[in-house]
């Protein structure tokens, strides 16, 4: 009979993450990166990116601005 504790730990199913650091700034840095992919792919219109996230489109505003992302300078690229 095997552990699959010992299992999982041998063969991680998952792949390497791109986050160091504290748990706080790995999850930051994952929230920053789905919230900024979902902005691109709805054309930084924020009710349809709020949608897609399960946010309210204020939550989303107050989450970009803690996340420190620049919704201005975001469209200005985007024209």
């Amino acid at each position: 009979m095997s552990d699959s504790r010992s299992e999982m730990s041998a063969e991680s199913p998952l792949p390497p993450s791109n986050f160091d650091g504290p748990l706080a700034d790995r999850v930051s840095a994952f929230e920053r990166e789905q919230i900024l992919g979902e902005l691109k792919r709805h054309n930084q219109r924020m009710t349809d990116t709020a949608k897609s996230l399960g946010l309210e489109r204020s939550h989303l505003y107050k989450k970009c601005q803690a996340l420190g992302i620049d919704l201005r300078a975001l469209r200005k690229v985007a024209e």
